[in-house]
């Protein structure tokens, strides 16, 4: 039936017409995640132009924040929407043009970030990777994260992922959809499952042949996961269709960890920080992070050949036309095991496909290029990305190795005009532009053009560059970048003569939420900030439209050009005012433009001259041969309708070239950065590059070639050791393939040049090198540094004032007063002589025991110099409780690691480090004392006292005088001097004492805050409530309160849970005692027997269901009490139902061996096998350890009932 439906539902779909415009944006940036968008009316001129600022913005609910980046979509010609999604599981529809809301929806509440530990996405976690439209059936698709049956909370094994398919405007969902992930096997090892609360979907979806797919990653690396590709089909009834582990057997972790605690998933997440999946006719390719498998182990490797653990790999992915995925190609680095062990994600970002028009050679037909946080670049051959060890001498078999200064979260962008550039942002440095070139031998090559005037933040999630054109015509790109501190910001994408990436100015906006890009409409930007969506852009009232861009093409010096700019007026023009250009070399004559007033429809033309005469080129700045020279010809009117601009833009350029050869070299300086003495690199040494380029016209023959030492002014040139064509110079620097005196450039021809550093001595290094030619004499610098490795110190401080490096590291704060804070600090300090950088970091955030600055301090990315030490601060902020109360123990973890060796073994890498941060709550202790100097009155709660059944406690013993100064401490007191072992205070001055708490069913919650009447002497403690509410204690040498709390529900069969599947909030186990046994019946239930989960369908109990620490067979049974059948499953987790789904089926009783959590002596299933039990009389041998059962179940091995696919989702 569903598949009729679905059927049904296609039919009536329109045909696949493409109805939206060509400027919106239907995914994150572009199928290939090159990052190169020409389609959106975008001008230089125009955003840098005073008329671009803030059309619009809205602001969401309190921690609201957009991860998914938004979507820009046009109907059928209709008017531009955006289209965004939140943390929260908000969707919205907005108006793109002024911010009306269109429609808005919640999918179901979030999942909540506290049931987790991990701080890398606070509070609430709902969609977080970017969703994508379909146009030809106007449905947008997005990963939801949330709980079952959408309940507002429920702890991790609770958590679910969904896709949702919207109808857009309406957002109303798409018949059989949303499709749950969780419950599906992986196709390439079953034993492989997917668990929604283990994993986070972070990379934008991407689709291709009728599939969605989706690739999910960890939470801080932490649980029992393994990253995972996602396949769901678009066609409603199929659901999902593949399910590819980047993890599997043989090579994973085995067998498969069934505790989802335990981290032994095998990882190797895909995140990418939210960049898309490239996609490339019927591939993706994916990057993964840290693994455990290490099947490759050390041996060289095809790519060609299948690989089951894909940690630290690009991998290029088939996707079949029925949406299965396989594994076809990889790229793994040689040094990838050391990058597991430092936390050195090459998946920090996705791959960028570069555009094949424009980056590729005889030898390759497309490149890609992905960056990782180990510092490197990766030149790929998007079709043999390189496999294992493929290299000479057992390295990478790659095109380049490009090293940056740091950590690269977001990814790298590219544009492929003017000869070509891709771009990337290390954290806390400049954005750098890299040049395609070729080198002598043909080969593809790329080399350090110029960088951003600015710095990113010196944290990680800067997003990924992004280049706009204005209809693709060269000279118009902008390279946009956002930035966690400084928001949005714009830079001309090609350098100018300096190597400078030049400032476009912008309207100011609050730092960009991490990872992200600005989406893009028709001339507007959009980008998120907090709880903000923001949209750029300019007016469009216009009161003259003339043609442009106006392309001068090539233009030799000495010459000049003119073209003809032909306009229309819109409405009346009082008068036109004249013109201006923002360069010299374009010039205007504003006697050719219409004088007096202009009428509506009016059409004219203007000649504008571009003087490449030698006084001109003298007159101007920043001029240099071969380069697409852009600027911006303003018309000035006076309108004589209200409400249209007064200057009108129009875009001019024209390209520079010399008649005569002319000698230019990329760039003007290579800084190769530092070399670490003794690492990886020290062995092969770092890396750089150069191009040597013709942008004349004529041919142009090298003449000589020297070189200086760079920290000597006037140093004298020495000539260059050849050996071949082999260059070597001093310091270490040296040429593989180097130009030489007589080699000759053809004209527009460039020559890429892989330079080499390395050297065994500590200390600065330069050298200048000089190349003469015919077409001019230019030099480039070569600077690099050598020192002995960072080593890494930590240490933690002590309540005493100094510090502690004991291993293992722990911070502990000891007892803690309630009400109070308490601060402490982890240090990590260099001591070595190389640059530290903190690789790993994940900051402890909870309630009461919290880093205080988790995004300002021991940040991933950050560095440390020589001698120098970084902070970060841990607080206790102990909650006030009432006097009296058991101690509270807290705990969480500081995971950090770095780039250096350990200070206490420096023969060892510095590795993770688990710093164990941990206190105890107390309280202040009151009244009588026992022998160890705790108080005998401990805490009960907050009762009614005084209620319709009658009071809880019976005798009241202070007189009127005591009233005037009663304290929870002399009741107490009086209570004990008169033999009561219990004590309660009510109305702020009664004293009531008794020997038993007479209606245990008025006890309340101490997080309900009932009793808050201060005692009269000051606002300390509280002495009862309003409505009759009694502050109760309890001597504990007489009255058992650990042994109270489970008695206040052992009668009742009334459970409170807040949703359906939620955790019950009032289930208290009863005390474990006997023997440990599979019980034959618990209530009205009796055994049926153990049996498997559903391997085709959903979970064979498809009813409600919780998960708890304390879980035993009778607060289960409690819990489905509605329902005919529950279940237990591996120790912790119950399920309801009143039938057995999917192809359940009997196997040995001994196949259930994990006991309960709340009861040792209990059998609570196993992973994968439940311990299931029935409202039925059963026959069972409950004696026996084989497989006699319930004869209302087949015999071991057969099925319970027919079914359709399914997997654990919680085992």
């Amino acid at each position: 039936m569903r598949r009729i439906l679905g059927a049904l539902v296609t039919l009536l779909w329109p045909a696949v017409v493409l109805s939206y415009a060509s400027t919106d944006s239907i995914q994150d940036a572009d199928a290939a995640q090159s990052g190169y968008l020409p389609n959106h009316n975008l001008d230089p001129n125009v955003v840098g132009g005073s008329s671009f600022g803030i059309l619009w913005s809205m602001t969401g609910a309190q921690n609201e924040v957009w991860y998914a980046k938004p979507l820009t979509y046009t109907q059928n010609g209709g008017r531009e929407m955006v289209v965004t999604a939140s943390n929260m599981n908000n969707v919205r529809v907005h108006d793109s043009k002024n911010g009306t809301l269109l429609a808005s929806r919640q999918l179901y509440p979030p999942f909540l970030q506290s049931d987790l530990g991990c701080g890398d996405i606070p509070n609430f976690i709902g969609v977080t990777g970017t969703p994508i439209i379909n146009p030809a059936t106007d449905i947008v698709y997005m990963m939801a994260k949330g709980y079952e049956n959408g309940a507002a909370s429920g702890g991790m094994p609770n958590c679910i992922y969904k896709l949702h398919a919207l109808q857009l405007p309406s957002l109303t969902d798409v018949p059989e959809f949303p499709v749950q992930i969780d419950g599906h096997n992986a196709d390439n090892d079953p034993t492989r499952y997917f668990v929604g609360g283990t994993v986070l979907q972070r990379p934008s979806l991407t689709s291709l042949n009728g599939a969605v797919i989706a690739a999910f990653g960890g939470h801080c690396d932490l649980f029992n996961y393994t990253g995972m590709l996602v396949s769901v089909s678009k066609t409603p009834g199929i659901g999902v269709v593949s399910l590819y582990a980047m993890a599997a057997s043989p090579g994973a972790p085995s067998p498969q960890a069934l505790d989802l605690t335990v981290e032994k998933g095998g990882k190797a997440g895909i995140w990418q920080s939210g960049m898309g999946l490239a996609t490339d006719g019927s591939r993706i390719f994916a990057v993964t992070g840290n693994g455990q498998g290490h099947a490759n182990g050390n041996v060289p490797a095809s790519g060609r050949l299948p690989l089951s653990t894909l940690d630290e790999v690009v991998g290029n992915f088939a996707v079949s036309s029925s949406g299965k995925i396989t594994l076809t190609d990889y790229f793994e680095p040689y040094d990838y095991v050391n990058m597991d062990a430092g936390d050195q994600d090459l998946g920090s970002s996705g791959l960028a496909l570069l555009d094949a028009s424009t980056f590729k050679t005889s030898t390759v037909s497309r490149l890609a290029v992905t960056v990782g946080k180990n510092s490197k670049v990766y030149v790929l051959n998007a079709e043999n990305l390189g496999g294992f060890k493929q290299g000479a001498g057992g390295t990478d078999n790659i095109i380049q190795t490009i090293t940056a200064s740091n950590s690269v979260f977001g990814g790298a962008g590219s544009y492929p005009l003017e000869g070509g550039y891709f771009y990337f942002t290390p954290v806390g440095d400049y954005t750098y532009a890299y040049k395609f070139a070729t080198d002598s031998s043909g080969n593809p090559f790329f080399s350090l053009a110029g960088k951003t005037p600015i710095t990113s933040a010196g944290r990680a999630g800067v997003g990924q560059p992004t280049v706009t054109t204005n209809g693709g015509r060269a000279g118009s790109a902008i390279l946009w970048i956002t930035d966690v501190n400084t928001g949005l910001r714009a830079f001309k994408a090609v350098p100018d003569s300096s190597g400078i990436l030049q400032s476009i100015p912008l309207p100011a906006t609050p730092g960009i939420n991490k990872y992200q890009r600005p989406a893009f409409g028709d001339g507007s930007a959009f980008v998120t900030a907090s709880n903000k969506i923001i949209c750029l852009g300019a007016p469009v009232n216009l009161p003259i439209t003339c043609s442009g861009p106006i392309d001068f093409g090539n233009v030799q010096t000495g010459g000049t050009s003119q073209q003809t700019v032909s306009c229309t007026v819109n409405v009346l023009v009082t008068k036109v005012n004249g013109c201006t250009t923002g360069d010299k070399l374009f010039q205007c004559d504003n006697s050719t433009l219409p004088q007096g007033q202009v009428a509506a429809g009016t059409t004219f033309t203007f000649r504008v001259a571009w003087n490449l005469t030698q006084k001109a080129i003298n007159d101007a700045q920043g001029v240099s041969y071969g380069r697409v020279i852009p600027a911006v010809l303003n018309i000035y009117t006076t309108n004589g309708l209200a409400g249209y601009s007064t200057i009108v833009p129009v875009s001019v350029s024209g390209t520079v070239v010399s008649s005569d050869p002319f000698l230019f070299m990329s760039p003007t300086e290579v800084d190769f950065g530092g070399l670490v003495i003794g690492s990886s690199e020290g062995s092969s040494g770092l890396t750089g590059s150069a191009v040597i380029q013709n942008i004349g016209n004529g041919t142009l023959a090298i003449t000589g070639v020297a070189w200086q030492d760079g920290n000597t002014p006037g140093a004298p040139y020495h000539n260059v050791t050849y050996s071949g064509k082999s260059a070597t110079f001093d310091q270490g620097f040296t040429v593989p393939d180097f130009v030489v005196p007589g080699q000759t450039i053809g004209p527009g021809d460039s020559i890429g040049m892989q330079l080499l550093f390395n050297t065994g001595s500590s200390g600065t290094f330069a050298i200048s090198v000089t190349i003469w030619s015919d077409g001019g004499v230019d030099t480039v610098i070569l600077s690099a540094s050598a020192g002995n490795p960072p080593i890494a110190s930590i240490a933690v401080s002590t309540s005493e004032g100094g510090w502690d490096n004991s291993v293992p590291t722990s911070l502990n704060f000891g007892n803690v007063r309630a009400g109070t804070t308490v601060t402490r600090q982890i240090r990590i300090c260099n001591t070595g002589g190389s640059v530290l950088t903190i690789t790993k970091s994940k900051p402890p955030t909870g309630p009461q025991l919290t880093a205080t600055n988790p995004y300002g301090e021991l940040l991933e990315g950050q560095k440390i110099d020589v001698g120098a030490c970084a902070f970060g601060s841990v607080a206790v902020y102990a909650a006030p409780v009432q006097p009296n109360h058991p101690s509270q123990y807290i705990n969480l973890v500081w995971v950090l690691n770095t780039d250096g060796l350990d200070a206490l073994n420096p023969s060892q890498d510095f590795g993770a480090h688990d710093v164990q941060t941990d206190a105890t709550i107390v309280t202040r202790q009151i009244g009588p004392t026992l022998a160890n100097g705790t108080a005998k009155y401990q805490w009960v709660g907050c009762f009614q006292g005084t209620s319709s059944a009658g009071r809880n406690l019976v005798q009241q013993v202070n007189t009127a005088a005591q009233q005037a100064n009663n304290t929870n401490e002399q009741c107490q007191t009086l209570c004990a001097a008169a033999g009561y072992p219990l004590a309660g205070t009510q109305y702020q001055k009664e004293c009531w004492c008794g020997n038993t708490i007479k209606h245990p069913s008025t006890y309340t919650d101490d997080s309900r805050n009932l009793c808050t009447f201060a005692w009269p002497r000051d606002g300390t403690e509280s002495c009862g409530g309003n409505n009759g509410y009694m502050s109760l204690y309890a001597d504990v040498t007489k009255f058992d309160i650990t042994a109270f709390y489970p008695s206040l529900h052992s009668t009742s069969s009334t459970l409170t849970t807040a949703a359906t599947g939620q955790s019950p909030t009032s289930i208290v186990s009863p005390v474990a005692s006997g023997t440990l046994g599979h019980r034959p019946t618990i209530g009205k239930y009796a055994l049926v027997g153990c049996a498997t989960e559903s391997t085709t369908g959903g979970r064979a109990l498809q009813g409600k269901s919780y998960a708890d620490d304390s879980m035993t067979l009778e607060s289960c049974a409690a819990f489905c009490a509605a329902y005919a059948y529950f279940g237990t499953e591996y120790s912790r987790e119950c399920y309801c139902s009143n039938s057995i789904s999917g192809n359940s089926a009997a196997v040995p009783l001994t196949d259930c061996s994990m006991t309960c959590k709340g009861n040792a002596f209990e059998y609570c299933g196993a992973g994968n096998r439940l311990e299931l039990y029935k409202i039925a009389p059963v026959v069972v041998n409950a004696t026996s350890s084989s497989s006699s059962v319930s004869t209302a179940m087949p015999s071991a091995g057969s099925s319970l009932i027919a079914g359709s696919s399914g997997a654990p989702r919680g085992a």
